[in-house]
């Protein structure tokens, strides 16, 4: 099976401002062809977003369909919230994002989120060190580990989360994207379980992005836990644009191939 994906196939006025570049990926032994149509001047990471988002589909589209002829077939559904406790990662241009959705959100709406957010800093707050975590805090992978499953005992539902659906589907994280699984939906109770089984995707598109900005050496990561976006926007201005659409493209790509 080959898949084309365009992300932009409709003339509209700014066309002369933009680029439209032709990508073929090797995605789990298939080479399936993309289109993406970027600003040729400065141009920041959310307009790479929907290709990002894209790539996930894609890449998601493809696992199922193999994991499902051997009757291995995604269990997540609207209404089953638990990983919605766990300590979602988000690149930095994600979190600036997200708050600008949140700061759009009608009232009393954008005021019952924003507590939301807030009580679940409070909570994280008494536990101190032991569990904060973010991006400019360094940690190994197993210190990151350890205080996830800390925080994932706190049970505390993302302050997206409503009637245990996710209330900004749409506009979910590229981690929430990536986290689909196969094995029975109650199993997810217990991350620690070695009887859960996640689908295993052809591109770990989220982990790149937490990697952008890095040297080839830099093996660092950097990242704002969703929870805590409030706080870190309020002490963080968003990256201005320094470079064009196809020079972050190109940044983007070669963070993948890691």
């Amino acid at each position: 099976m080959t898949n084309s994906d365009s992300l932009d196939d409709v003339p509209s006025p700014d066309d002369a401002d933009r680029v439209l570049i032709g990508l073929e990926i090797n995605m789990a032994g298939e080479k399936v062809e993309f289109k993406i149509k970027l600003p040729r001047g400065l141009a920041t990471w959310d307009d790479l977003l929907p290709f990002m988002r894209t790539l996930i589909a894609v890449g998601s589209d493809i696992s199922q369909e193999y994991f499902a002829s051997r009757d291995k077939h995604v269990s997540c559904r609207a209404g089953c919230g638990i990983c919605c406790r766990q300590r979602v990662p988000l690149a930095e241009f994600e979190a600036h994002r997200l708050r600008a959705l949140i700061e759009s959100m009608p009232e009393p709406r954008r005021t019952e989120v924003i507590a939301r957010f807030r009580a679940a800093e409070q909570r994280i707050a008494e536990l101190g060190d032991s569990i904060s975590i973010g991006s400019d805090l360094a940690l190994t992978m197993e210190e990151m580990s350890v205080r996830a499953r800390k925080y994932f005992n706190l049970m505390i539902a993302c302050p997206f989360l409503e009637n245990e659906s996710c209330s900004i589907y749409e506009e979910r994280p590229l981690k929430c994207r990536e986290y689909l699984v196969t094995s029975p939906a109650e199993l997810c109770a217990n991350p620690d379980s070695s009887a859960i089984v996640p689908l295993p995707l052809p591109l770990n598109v989220y982990m790149a992005t937490l990697r952008l900005g890095n040297s080839p050496e830099d093996s660092t990561v950097r990242w704002v836990p969703l929870t805590s976006l409030m706080s870190w926007t309020d002490q963080h201005e968003p990256e201005q644009a320094t470079r064009t659409g196809p020079e972050l493209l190109h940044e983007f790509m070669n963070q993948l191939s890691q």
